[in-house]
């Protein structure tokens, strides 16, 4: 179920002869110093992740990363609670029901914003045309993720009930089979799985931007025991992905040509993702004008609290927990200052 990338180490080899021997202590006091993180990532347009890695920000930085794939959150949740991976990429709602459910997770920053490209779509020629229209339907989509949530604010919105659709729960590989299929009447799908049926037809009838705010931004969560004992690698991770985007921003297209390396997407899905894409610096979250600034009276936080309500509402959420100190700001902190 997952594949990894492979591994960079900050220590590039060991001269030979006498000055090897003169040099080895020194080598091994750097290689001690190492931090290693094994990091989920899913296959999507990550362009500040994939140029840290790539470009070696993290070995500059004492941080050995291995990027392990995963396709929607569920494999995730298990890796981590099995010590296969450290951290997990993803939604905060979706780990926020992790958390709720025993797992004691924490999200480290708020990387990115996902919301545009989180769509719901139906066949070219279906007579469904608004949310409305869903009525009785079949929708495929990730049970307990950003897009479930979403498809109960989006019924909501359009005063029906969250029992007025029914979400059929399976990965986005299987969605797109499905949608093909016509064995459902739409799917609540994101990119790039629902790129190629864009551009096969496919209509948006409605996106998780259409909620304010909406539920998809992303970032790496982690067990709250291994983040206490790793805060410094966390935050050298953050300050590689600062690195990467700020890289980002003078050569965009160094973003799309490592993830096409990574993800095995074509070209034009990786620019037409890129344009309804938007990064954030590691620290937005600690930035009061942010729009995914964190605390307790913030729209982020709000939200992450709707969606707990929603799990529990929902039964995929077992316990009402504390969420104030969910976003781990400490790291953040550490992170900004280098």
């Amino acid at each position: 179920m997952t594949a990894g990338i492979g591994r960079r180490s900050v220590i590039k080899g060991i001269a030979a002869g006498g000055a090897a021997a003169l040099m080895a202590p020194s080598i091994g006091a750097r290689a001690q110093t190492t931090l290693r993180i094994n990091a989920g990532m899913q296959p999507i347009m990550n362009g500040p992740a994939h140029i840290a890695f790539r470009e070696k920000y993290f070995e500059k930085l004492g941080l050995e990363v291995n990027f392990v794939k995963f396709t929607s959150g569920p494999a995730q949740f298990a890796a981590l609670a099995g010590g296969q991976v450290d951290l997990a990429w993803g939604g905060g709602g979706p780990f926020l029901v992790a958390n709720a459910n025993g797992q004691d997770l924490q999200f480290t920053s708020v990387l990115m914003d996902y919301n545009k490209l989180e769509m719901v779509l139906v066949p070219k020629d279906s007579p469904i045309k608004s949310m409305k229209d869903l009525k009785g339907k079949k929708v495929a989509g990730v049970q307990g993720s950003d897009v479930h949530y979403g498809l109960w604010k989006l019924l909501l919105a359009h005063g029906m009930s969250k029992d007025d659709a029914q979400l059929v729960g399976m990965a986005p590989p299987q969605q797109v089979a499905a949608f093909n299929a016509r064995d459902v009447d739409a799917a609540f799908i994101w990119a790039p799985f629902a790129t190629p049926l864009v551009d096969a037809g496919a209509r948006i009838i409605a996106r998780n931007s259409d909620l304010s705010p909406g539920p998809a931004f992303l970032g790496w969560a982690g067990r709250r025991p291994w983040l206490d004992k790793n805060a410094d690698a966390v935050s050298r991770l953050l300050r590689g992905w600062n690195m990467g985007l700020d890289k980002m921003k003078q050569d965009p297209e160094m973003a799309i040509r490592y993830t096409l390396d990574f993800t095995g997407m074509a070209r034009e899905q990786a620019v037409a993702i890129a344009k309804d894409l938007d990064c954030f610096n590691s620290t937005a979250a600690l930035d009061p004008q942010s729009i995914v600034h964190w605390s307790k009276d913030s729209k982020l936080h709000a939200m992450l609290g709707d969606f707990l309500k929603f799990g529990l509402d929902i039964g995929i959420a077992k316990n009402l927990v504390n969420i104030d100190d969910y976003i781990r700001t400490d790291v953040m902190q550490l992170a900004r200052k280098g």
